[in-house]
């Protein structure tokens, strides 16, 4: 007799999310390793004194960014950046561009609105709650 129990091999899957995942991994990998060896040892040398210690980190951060995304760009194909540059022209990216200025439009004191709508809905059940409690009396 055998008391062992036998031990069933689980079948790793790997599905289009398991892709994705990893290559969104490794987009974050490569960056950060292509941001930590592009860094120069001087890169606060040119600090303005004038300037708030918050001013000077987000200037960094901005100059930092600005040139990670300006490689980014550069290691494009060149007929990928031409595309880029005239997306601006293609008729469905004006579609979009104008859906998304008509929604910002509409949505302009949104939430001021619906609070104003909650406060007379509270408003009201107030009011209607008093008077059947007037009225049963």
């Amino acid at each position: 007799m055998s008391t062992g129990h036998k031990h069933k091999k689980k079948h790793t899957r790997f599905t289009f999310q398991s892709l994705i995942r990893l290559a969104v991994f490794s987009i974050i990998v490569f960056f950060t390793i292509s941001f930590i060896s592009g860094q120069k040892t001087n890169s606060f040398q040119t600090i303005d004194s004038t300037l708030s210690v918050d001013e000077q980190k987000s200037n960094f951060i901005l100059g930092k960014t600005t040139e990670i995304s300006n490689n980014i760009y550069l290691s494009i194909p060149e007929n990928s950046r031409k595309q880029l540059e005239n997306l601006n022209q293609n008729p469905a990216a004006t579609l979009i561009q104008e859906k998304i200025n008509l929604i910002k439009e509409q949505s302009q004191g949104f939430p001021q609105t619906q609070i104003k709508e909650i406060q007379k809905m509270i408003i009201n059940n107030i009011y209607q709650n008093t008077l059947r409690s007037i009225e049963s009396q």
